[in-house]
Parts: structure tokens; sequence; C-alpha cells
């Protein structure tokens, strides 16, 4: 239960309480009802297979945080506070990316991992999307009993920031600022079209009826996209595009 490579312990690893914390969440897997806010059916225990991708998960997102802001990423002084990307996150757990999205939907909706996806125009006018912010709340770390050991870890982080800081002769806000210089600010989103619910269940079936088959990821939304004349790349999350041209220039009406 926990990814390629494990969290470090000792010296050259992370500070202690990250790997204690990885150690105390893997006693959820043999007592779900430790903590009913990770059971996502109330009426019926979490699937083994679930709980084993949680426990990978928050290791392997464990290994990547930064005590002083309990972001998922780390202060760099030339291009600021780097988050980590999802590619990030599914090489170094060996899950595939749904594999992967699950449990931090699971951790967000627990109210242990807070998640932002912000998005700005660039230079040419078109909206991009940035890598997620995902922030770890205190709320995680008191359910494993180390609340006060985490407010004397971030304290002493929040200092080493600091002195790193005045050692290279700039502002912390350099250090933890997130750089968007080549973007402008958004003023408002487009409106997305309405998507047609029909297809969509007929869309989610066809893709559970393969996982069901012990197929997953994009091994079962490219056969399901093209059961439907949809671009390979398609998902609901997408939003109703109206009509999409894939690759070939072939037009699909969604």
């Amino acid at each position: 239960m926990s990814p390629p490579e494990p969290i470090k312990t000792g010296p050259g690893g992370p500070p202690r309480i990250l790997s204690l914390a990885a150690e105390k969440s893997k006693e959820w897997f043999c007592h779900p009802d430790k903590c009913p806010a990770l059971n996502t059916h109330p009426a019926r225990q979490t699937r083994s297979e679930r709980r084993k991708a949680c426990q990978i998960v928050i290791e392997a997102v464990l290994k990547r945080l930064d005590l002083a802001s309990l972001c998922i990423g780390v202060p760099t002084p030339a291009n600021g506070f780097i988050n980590v990307d999802m590619k990030t996150i599914v090489a170094e757990t060996g899950l595939g990316q749904r594999r992967c999205e699950r449990p931090i939907g699971v951790l967000k909706e627990a109210g242990f991992l807070n998640v932002k996806q912000p998005r700005c125009l660039n230079a040419e006018g078109a909206y991009i999307g940035l890598r997620a912010i995902r922030v770890f709340t205190e709320k995680f770390f008191d359910w494993l009993g180390l609340l006060p050991m985490l407010k004397k870890k971030r304290e002493r982080a929040s200092l080493t920031l600091r002195r790193r800081a005045t050692r290279l002769g700039k502002p912390v806000s350099d250090l933890i600022g997130r750089v968007a210089k080549i973007f402008k600010p958004i003023t408002k989103l487009p409106k997305r079209p309405p998507m047609d619910v029909e297809k969509v269940r007929a869309w989610n079936r066809a893709l559970t009826d393969l996982w069901k088959r012990g197929i997953e990821g994009q091994e079962a939304q490219r056969p399901t996209n093209q059961q439907f004349c949809y671009p390979l790349d398609w998902s609901p999350g997408k939003g109703a595009l109206g009509v999409n041209q894939s690759a070939t220039g072939r037009n699909y009406e969604l």
C-alpha cells in the first residue's frame, strides 16, 4: 500500500511528521470505521481497491508537501511556488490517472484537501488551465492525532523559509508566489452549452461496463468514445462543446 518509491525516513528524508502521517493513515485500510469521512458510501464499506489507491496517493503527495503553506509543491527562488501536477502524481504512484483522481476527490469531499483550478488568458487571448493548487487542511492531521505536532513543524518550516529568503536577498513572496507574468487575469469565463443528459448517461454506462471488465483509464475511454463517435480524449468533465473536430478533421457532434 505504498508508491513504488515510499516516503523516506531518517536523514535525507522529509520532516518526520510527513512519514508519520503516511504510516498512521494506513490504519484506515484495515479499520475503515476509524474515518467515516473517507467512506464514500455511508451504507457500505469502501472497497479495498479504493482504500488502497487512497493510501498510495496520500503517501505520494505527502512526499511533496510544503509544511509552511501545506500546499503540494515546492517553493523556488527562480519560479516561485511550483505546484505538483497530475502527471507527476500519476508517475509517482504507479496508478492510472483516473485511479489517482478518485482518491483526490475522496480527500476533497472529506475536507482533508482543498483543490483550486486557476485559469488565465494567455498572450493570444485563449483560456488555459494552470496547474491545480492542492492544499492539505489541518483536519487531515487532526484526524491522525498530529495537529499539535503540525503546528510546531509549521512554525519551524516558516522560519526556515524566511531565513532562506533573507539569504537570497528576496522577499518571502518571491518564493511562495505563483508566477503568472505571461498571463492576463480572467474577467469572465465563457459559459458552457448544456450537455445532453441522456447521451452522457449512455456514455457513462458504456464506460462502466469496461471498468467492470477490469479496463480503466484511456484503455476504457478511447473505445467508449469510438463507440459514440466522439473525440478520443473527450469526457463529460470537458463539457458539451457542440461540434468537436478531431486531429483527422472529422466532425463529432455531442
